[in-house]
């Protein structure tokens, strides 16, 4: 008997010890100090308190009010009571079930009668016996072949034909005895059981052969899973990076987030645990086949809200198999991209190669098996000359005249404007120092309001920043190779990503009862980029990931089986900016003071800012680099325990799961470890505060020392993490009737909140802005008081929210010949999304160094590049100084989602059956990153100059805290979504050469959030924002999802021509005919989908004053959709790209209101439509041995399918596509099976 240590003051309340038979852990708050048991269990309240969640309150300081409390208590003994009862366990399956009924010729039950369900690959048996009502259950099956076998005595002995088991499949296998001896055996006729007639999971599986045979541009089994009914992707091309688990995509399932998958391995968990990633990626070959769940999974299963993405490996059988492969990609082979056609540019140079093979087979037949394969990636882009854009020979003398592409007029020679429809440049500059008489700026002479222009845009070289100077005479900075305003340098890039990988897979049937498994998994990452130019960064990647598990399990009589899984998960992903030695100390050496914090190299100098009223149109390449820098090391460690108990018409499943998160890591911050100087252009426009449009340029602020900004992020230090969740769990497969099967479950999961090792972390109350620590002592000295908290300084999960029912039923109407199942369900899931690692409470100061912000107004001199990367003044005694804050709700919680759907499946023949049905999901508390320190706007009456607005109602409690942090990145978990759709799939599996599917959605998404991480670049260009426009009303961002397709339909098939030896046509043809008419197989792969809803974001000035960072413009009427209409250019007719809606519906909301558009969907861009396919010939050796030859198409016929347009508001180019998705690509292969 184990019992944790009581933490915290326990005054005022009572606490019962209560010992029960089932070790299961409860996770109780009390005080904000977290008490634990194994047994007894610890049950901690205080009765004469109401349990209130106030903001201001301290996380943890919440008690129940008496009938609360007796209602939780009495759901806990009831839970705890029904594991008791049948000794509990936890799993998530990775195997398959047969159930049945064996009944007399009269069809009354025959009780006693023996089982067997032989694995004919392997030739283990596995067996069972009827109780009183002839029914019985065969558990835990790997996956695979098999054949039941029926026996009693006065009856003879009944084989049913073979059929192949997929997984987490409940297969019924009903057999009528006849009379007989049991010595006679007779084969029974019965079709393979395709129906699931025993609960109402909505699932796809995928075999080996549809994983080994079907075209995937790099091999990823990932990109499966958007062949399933409900999953999407806005950006097909992400699976295209192999296995790499740094930027490997994932499906988006039934409306829910990319990251809002689990995904699983042999039942061990196979995801990152700080980011939500794809853990280890097992090579095609290795995989027996996978399992995507995409709605209402049973209580086995535990922390999804999109999809469960089960995966099996191979395992070893009676004789030896395998295969041996080398895939090979090259550039020469592909189609050009659309818009490289136009703008009359080569292919991509690529080089790409993948090799490895599987070998399985006894170690000691029937008894001893293993399985191994080893994959190697060698994904290499050779040598690649870009264009590079630098300062030319008359801006490095202040000559900007070329930045005008009209012509200067006037007596001050200015900027004549740009004729309509025109790209040409025509910016003018204004000098924001009129009085320094050609000196160089200095707060003196600035001028902060309206300014006087520089003639012909001729700044007097006298007024030269030295660090410009500097850079200009480096030899480091490259000159300008032509005499091109743009393009006039070249920058060389390689880049590699390499990977090793191997699984290594015993099983070992010890005895009749006994069946033991274990899998040791590797890989190793790398992905190195270098450039030509000294002043631009390389980059460096590395991920040694592993993923084991052990598996036990033991059969204690035919009614009662166990099984036990322990494994451990490790991924290490280290990647960042990185300058070689021989670059030196080049900040320092151009004079920007302490500009080399870490080391060799250069901050990043960002003057590519455009204008003020068009950010990002400029037209000078950033050098330097932040220095960003990740390294994460997360593990999970898992123990499941799972029982299940066969007793009349009930097949009982009740378990037990323990898993600890760890997570070890450094994170730079966004702003890097060298940090970065930016210049926007605001120096150098028409005035200060509200510059006229096409006025100032960020380069030329370059040339004055004037940035709008700089900062640094962290430049060292690590912290740690960890997180424990347990959860317990009981399913009820009930056969009501012959025909009705009903599936009532409950889970229990609960989340410990997040605690540091060493519990450095800080946080505040919302609106108090009171500064709460586990130990305040370890703060030290701030200018701000601090108060103890619990150790995760947010509350845990543990009470209602942690309950989840899960329910269903499946009903086979006898009036329909058991060809129609009828199934529905309702279930409720939670899933504690992964958040990063730059928004977590360790990074906080004081326990790491402050990332100061400095943001410069117009209107204000500026600190000077010279200068560097300038802290607040008060910064030394101060640690909150100008610091990015992150601060976490106290009552952040795992997502909680309702799914629900009622599906109709009919059986056409042995293999072929269809299934149509509505799938809904509704979820609530997704995390959503709030910036806490936005302001609230006021009407414009009431201040004297709008926008009128008042400080942030957080942290309002303590405004000197408030107004001290430069920025604020909260997380909270307030965001909801809603999914709605009707979905439909016709399945054959695979006989006499054929299998296929075709599955068709029809649904809508709808969200108030893009996701806790914006569109993570999915969205084929869409810039990502996961922010409320208004931070004080989010209702207002209700919207489609930014992923939202009206309709989605994939198709598979994997089809062997029947032509050939032994095929339909040509069965006894001469072999040396064959080799060239037989063994030919086509394989496609169809998706299509309509567009996407498009988010419009204004990136100009914000007319609210209230920071906020996802404004909007106005939506002033419908826009119209123009289609694939082509934009020209009005001086010189060059074609520009597809000008897919009209502008002019669009226009900067007015000063003091929030844009009106929606947060997604105005307008929808274009759909995809895409034919990828693989055509394979075998050459046959043996029986057993062959060779193929294989060329998979992707994008086949080369369908251009556009990227969505930009949608800046406001921008030049808003409106305009001119880039797409992958165009054709071809692979070709050569494998060896044995």
């Amino acid at each position: 008997m184990l019992t944790g240590p009581m933490r915290g003051k326990f005054a005022g309340h009572v606490c019962f010890p209560t010992t029960f038979l089932s070790p299961i852990h409860f996770f109780l708050t009390c005080r904000g100090r977290v008490l634990y048991s194994m047994a007894p269990l610890l049950l901690c309240g205080d009765v004469r308190k109401k349990c209130l969640l106030r903001a201001n309150r301290l996380p943890g300081e919440c008690v129940m009010r008496k009938r609360e409390w007796v209602r939780f208590s009495l759901a806990l003994f009831l839970l705890v009571g029904l594991l008791a009862a049948i000794q509990p366990a936890w799993s998530q399956e990775v195997t398959a079930t047969v159930v049945g009924t064996i009944t007399d010729p009269s069809g009354a039950p025959v009780p006693n009668a023996t089982v067997i369900a032989k694995d004919n690959d392997r030739g283990v048996e596995f067996s069972a016996k009827t109780n009183e009502t002839g029914s019985y259950n065969i558990s835990r099956l790997p996956v695979g072949n098999y054949t039941v076998r029926a026996s009693a005595p006065g009856f003879q002995t009944a084989v049913y034909p073979p059929f192949t088991l997929v997984l987490n499949q409940h297969a019924r296998v009903d057999v009528a005895l006849k009379v007989g001896q049991v010595s006679e055996t007779v084969e029974v006729t019965g079709a393979a059981p395709v129906l699931e007639t025993e609960n109402a999971t909505v699932s796809t599986v995928v075999d080996s052969v549809s994983a080994d045979r079907l075209p995937l541009a790099t091999r990823n089994y990932v990109q499966l899973t958007l062949l399933a009914p409900g999953a999407i992707h806005p950006s097909v091309n992400s699976f295209n990076n192999g296995d790499n688990t740094a930027s490997g995509a994932r499906p988006y399932i039934n409306g829910n987030r990319e990251q809002a998958n689990n995904f699983l391995l042999d039942g061990m968990d196979n995801n990152q645990v700080s980011d939500n990633l794809l853990g280890y990626t097992p090579a095609p070959d290795a995989i027996q086949e996978f399992n995507l769940i995409t709605n209402n999974a049973s209580a086995e299963f535990g922390n999804f809200q999109g999809g469960i993405v089960s995966t099996t490996i191979k395992s070893g059988t009676n004789s030896f198999h395998g295969d041996l492969w080398e895939y090979f990609r090259n550039d020469k082979l592909n189609a050009n991209s659309w818009e490289n056609n136009f703008n009359n540019r080569p292919r991509v140079p690529l080089r790409w190669n993948m090799f490895g093979g599987t070998v399985g087979g006894p170690i000691v037949k029937n008894k001893l098996f293993f399985f191994f394969d080893y994959q190697g990636q060698r994904f290499d882009h050779p040598a690649d000359t870009q264009s590079f854009t630098v300062f030319t020979a008359k801006q490095r003398n202040g000559d900007f005249s070329d930045i005008c592409q009209t012509s200067f007029t006037g007596p001050n020679g200015t900027c004549a404007p740009a004729p309509a429809g025109s790209s040409a440049t025509a910016i003018q500059l204004y000098n924001p120092c009129p009085t320094a008489n050609n000196a160089p700026c200095t707060a003196s002479n600035f001028v902060p309001g309206s300014r006087v222009p520089f003639p012909n845009n001729q700044i007097p070289l006298s007024m030269i920043n030295p660090v410009a100077q500097a850079l200009f005479s480096s030899s480091a900075y490259p000159q300008p190779a032509n005499g091109n305003f743009q393009d006039n340098a070249f920058n060389t890039v390689t880049q590699a990503f390499n990977n090793n990988q191997y699984d290594i897979k015993g099983d070992w049937i010890a005895t009749q009862s006994d069946h033991v498994y274990g899998r040791f998994s590797h890989a190793f990452q790398k992905n190195p980029t270098t450039r030509s130019l000294a002043v631009t960064a390389g980059g460096f990647s590395e991920a040694p990931i592993n993923n084991e598990v052990v598996d036990w399990t033991h059969t204690f009589s035919p009614t009662l089986l166990n099984d036990v899984r322990f494994g451990v998960n490790y991924i290490k992903l280290h990647n960042g900016d990185s300058f070689p030695s021989s670059v030196g100390n080049l900040a320092e050496q151009l004079g920007i003071a302490n500009g080399n914090p870490v080391g060799a190299g250069l901050l990043s100098l960002n003057f590519n800012g455009g204008t003020p009223s068009q950010g990002g149109s400029g037209t000078l390449n950033t050098i330097g680099a932040l220095g960003i820098e990740q390294n994460f090391r997360d593990a999970v460690i898992q123990f499941n325990d799972n029982v299940v108990w066969t007793h009349g018409r009930h097949v009982v499943h009740t378990g037990f799961e323990y898993r600890r998160n760890r997570i070890n890591t450094f994170y730079s911050g966004n702003s890097g470890k060298f940090g970065g100087i930016n210049f926007s252009g605001q120096y150098t426009a028409s005035a200060g505060s509200s510059p006229l449009k096409n006025t100032g340029y960020g380069g030329a602020d370059f040339f004055l020392g004037l940035p709008d900004a700089t900062g640094h992020g962290i430049s060292g230090g690590g912290w740690g993490q960890r997180q424990s969740i347990f959860a317990g769990f009981v399913q009820d497969d009930w056969r009501l009737t012959d025909t009705l099967t009903v599936n009532l479950g409950l889970r229990y999961e609960a989340f410990t909140p997040w605690v540091e090792r060493n519990d450095r972390q800080v946080n505040t109350t919302l609106f108090g802005g009171q500064l709460i620590a586990p130990n305040c002592s370890l703060v030290g000295a701030t200018p701000f008081s601090c108060q103890n908290s619990n150790r995760g300084l947010y509350e845990g999960t543990y009470g209602g929210p942690a309950f989840q029912p899960r329910v269903g039923f499946a009903w086979t109407p006898s009036a329909l010949n058991g060809k129609t199942v009828v199934r529905g369900a309702f279930t409720i899931s939670s899933y504690m999304e992964g958040t990063g690692t730059n928004l977590r409470l360790p990074i906080n100061p004081p326990f790491t160094k402050a990332e100061p912000l400095t943001q410069f107004k117009g209107t204000q001199f500026p600190t000077t590049t010279d200068q560097g990367i300038v802290p607040p003044a008060n910064s030394a005694t101060d640690p909150f100084a100008g610091a990015l804050f992150r601060m976490w709700d106290p009552h952040v919680q795992p997502a909680i989602t309702d799914q629900w759907n009622l599906t109709i499946q009919q059986q056409f023949n042995n293999s072929t059956t269809f299934q149509i049905g509505y799938v809904g999901q509704h979820g609530t508390h997704l995390m959503v990153p709030m910036p806490y320190l936005q302001k609230r706007l006021l009407p414009n009456s009431a201040c004297a100059k709008p926008p009128c607005t008042l400080p942030s109602l957080y942290l309002s409690g303590n405004p000197a805290l408030q107004s001290d942090l430069s920025q604020i990145s909260g997380t909270a978990s307030v965001g909801g979504m809603r999914y709605n759709a009707l979905q439909a799939v016709l399945q054959k599996r695979y006989s006499s050469g054929l299998q296929f599917q075709v599955a068709y959605t029809y649904s809508k998404c709808m969200t108030d959030n893009s996701g806790y991480y914006g569109t993570w670049g999915d969205t084929q260009g869409q810039p990502a924002n996961p922010y409320y426009q208004n931070l004080y009303d989010p209702k207002a961002d209700w919207a489609p999802c930014f992923f939202d397709a009206t309709h989605i339909l994939s198709a598979y098939a994997v089809y062997e021509l029947p032509f050939g030896r032994n095929k339909q046509f040509g069965k006894s043809m001469p072999r040396a005919v064959d080799a060239v008419v037989g063994g030919w197989s086509i394989n496609p792969i169809v998706s299509v989908h309509t567009g996407f809803p498009l988010a419009l974001y204004n990136f100009g000035d914000d007319p609210t004053g209230t920071g906020s960072r996802g404004l909007r413009p106005d939506c002033n009427g419908p826009s119209h959709v123009f289609g694939r209409r082509g934009s020209f250019d009005a001086t010189t007719g060059a074609f520009l790209g597809y000008q897919w809606f009209d502008p002019s519906a669009y226009s900067a909301s007015p000063v003091g209101q929030f844009g009106n558009c929606p947060a997604q969907g105005p307008v929808r861009g274009p759909g995809y439509a895409d034919l990828d396919l693989s055509l394979q010939k075998d050459f046959h050796i043996t029986e057993a041995m062959r060779f193929q030859f294989r060329a998979d198409f992707v994008n086949a016929f080369n369908h251009v399918n556009l990227n969505t347009p930009s949608s800046t508001a406001l921008g030049p180019s808003m409106g305009l596509i001119n880039t797409s998705q992958d165009p054709r690509n071809i692979q070709l292969a050569l494998k060896f099976y044995f």
